[in-house]
Parts: C-alpha cells; structure tokens; sequence
C-alpha cells in the first residue's frame, strides 16, 4: 500500500480532474486563492524522481534532514541544497517515523506485506538498521515519549498498540484500542493522543500507567485525520472528512471549531514559533490558519499546491512546509478494474514542494 492507495474517491476524482482536464498546471504552482493578500507561496520544487510510494515526512531541523520512508527504503534529503543525502534500506512498506530525542535513533513502522508488522530501528548518523521489532499486523502510526524513554506503534489491522522499550527494543505491553487507529501525537509529558476515525473519537493513553485513560467524543466533527498540537496552551488540532478544522483541550476534550479546510485533509502540522497551522490536502491546497495568544483561529491562505500533496512537514525556524507528492496517470498493464482507473504515480516523478513567506508584503 503506497501513500496513494490511502485517497478517498472524491479525492482521486478530484485528481484525474486536476491532472487530466487542467491546462498548464506547474504555471499554477505559484498562484494562490486567499481572501486576503498572499503571504506564502511556492518557493522551490525538489524534483527527487525514484521508485516506491511514500508515508509520512518528519524534519530533523538540528542536522537540516527531511526524512521520507519510500516503500522499500527510507530517504533522507538534506533541506540546504534540496538532495537525497542518504537513504536507508531494507524495508517492505515503510509508513511512518518517529525520531527520539537524543539524536541517534529513528524508529520507522513497516507493515510488509500484511502478513507481518515491524517497527526498524535505524542509527541517524551512519543509516544503518540496528533492529526489527515484531509488532502487530499493519503497523502505521507511530510516536515517541520522551517521558518513559518509549515507542508506540499502532497496529490498525491488529487495533492495538506495541510499547517498545527504547534501552532494550523489546516490546513490553500492548494496549487493545477500541477500533483502527489513525494519526497520534504526543505531548511530550506522558501522554499521547490517538485520532480514532471510525469513531469520531479522540483517546488519550497515559504512557506511564500504559492504559487509555480518557476517550473524547468529536462532534461536529466527523472522522477525524490528522493530528497536531500546541504543547503550550495544550491545544489538540485536527481536520475532519466533514471539512471542519476543530481544538480539543488535550486536559479536558473541550472541543471548538476553528474553521473548515478542503476536500481531502491530509497531515496537519502546528508551528507555535510563528502560530501556524498548515493543513496538506489531497486535492491539490494547503491551508493555513494563524493563531493568536488568545487561543483563537483565522485562516490566512488556501494554496494551491499539487494533487496528492498530503504529506506534510515544517520547518518551524522559518515557517517553511515541505508537501511531497507526484505526478499521477492510469495503470496500463493487466490489473483489476478497480486498481487499472486508480491514480497510480508517474515513474521518477516524485518531488518535494517547498512552501515559504515572501519577503515582503504584496
């Protein structure tokens, strides 16, 4: 399963519409469709070509490292010059990474062919893999707690989740959810927070005690996505199937809607420096929102990006997002009628859209 498989219908059909009946795309990279004068645009795009899907991006901001597992390997570009550095191998379905915060280590979740789940630890320095971890069937998400030095994989087809202690990369107890996890993200003070779509659900797992220990119903919010946070007002985010963009106290699961986003929300990261959120739609935009100290939110800009530009990292030293995504076409080989009319990516067309400020006010 490649990051593409994970698009719903409207989605794909927003995509053939955009690549297939759209003239003139890549002189449209730059322009945007705000309510207001235009803050961000697209500043570079990496063309990074190269075979396999990909997951979710995460930005080692100390050594200037965008790390992106593709399928069989984890890629790792250096953000200075916009080049694959080094890249990591011996993966089957790499999907998401979690970084710890020494600095040595990645922990990337590998659902292989679905017979089978890992979690691989790999050295940040030499791109070595140091171990595999069995965990449960279809790992995807995946976070780290610095609080209890452990990694927390999530199981969607198991509906669980494997704790793995960090000094001796064994897995130590596994909690049983009550559906298929989504997206987590911890506090980075003992908790971490499960988007739970099917049930319009957010959970909260104390990583100490190892057990859930609250559940949040959503409304209005329907089938929750990703998840971002506000470590110091304690401010949950997280863009909704149903188009609304909602907080959630990460204390007490009061919820207030924020605003709404477009068809396809994808990652969604929050920059407390500048008090950005960016929300990656798989429709072709990126949405930001911009805080005040009050807790309050307004969006400033809906860019147009790419089609299947859902993955999603920032930088928050200079509030830049990096959006990777590819060219689509149609499957011609022998395949089934569902996969043959699916949006397949263009051999060695994968790249990486960079997403900064102008320098000056239009």
């Amino acid at each position: 399963m490649t990051r593409v498989a994970m698009l719903s219908p409207k989605v794909i059909a927003l995509i053939f519409l955009s690549v297939f009946t759209t003239t003139g795309i890549l002189t449209r990279l730059h322009a945007a469709a705000p309510t207001r004068p235009s803050t961000f645009h697209i500043e570079k795009q990496w063309n990074i070509g190269g075979a396999g899907g990909w997951g979710h991006l995460i930005l080692d901001q100390t050594t200037h490292s965008l790390y992106i597992p593709r399928t069989d390997r984890l890629m790792v570009i250096d953000i200075e010059t916009g080049k694959v550095s080094g890249e990591v191998p011996g993966f089957v379905n790499a999907r998401d990474i979690a970084l710890d915060n020494t600095g040595k280590f990645g922990y990337v979740t590998d659902l292989t062919d679905g017979t089978a789940g890992f979690v691989r630890i790999f050295d940040r320095v030499s791109l070595k893999l140091l171990a595999a971890i069995p965990v449960g069937l279809n790992p995807d998400a995946i976070a780290f707690d610095p609080t209890t030095k452990t990694i927390f994989a999530f199981n969607t087809s198991a509906h669980s989740v494997s704790i793995i202690d960090s000094a001796t990369s064994q897995v130590v107890a596994t909690i049983a959810l009550p559906g298929r996890p989504g997206s987590v993200i911890s506090d980075d003070r003992g908790a971490i927070f499960v988007a739970m779509k099917g049930l319009d659900q957010i959970i909260r797992i104390d990583t100490a005690a190892r057990k859930i220990s609250a559940a949040w119903p959503l409304a209005p919010c329907i089938g929750p996505g990703g998840l971002a946070i506000d470590r110091t007002n304690r401010q949950l985010f997280s863009a909704c199937e149903n188009h609304k963009v909602i907080t959630v106290h990460a204390d007490t699961g009061r919820i207030t809607s924020i605003g709404e986003v477009t068809e396809g929300a994808g990652d969604i990261r929050f920059d407390p420096r500048h008090h950005l959120l960016f929300i990656a739609n798989g429709s072709g935009t990126l949405t930001i929102f911009r805080g005040n100290l009050a807790g309050r939110f307004t969006k400033i800009q809906e860019l147009n990006t790419l089609p299947g530009a859902q993955a999603l990292a920032i930088n928050t030293e200079n509030a830049t997002a990096y959006l990777a995504t590819a060219r689509f076409g149609q499957r011609t080989g022998i395949t089934s009628e569902e996969l043959r009319y699916r949006p397949t990516p263009v051999a060695g067309s994968f790249a990486v859209l960079v997403v900064g400020r102008r320098t000056t006010t239009p």
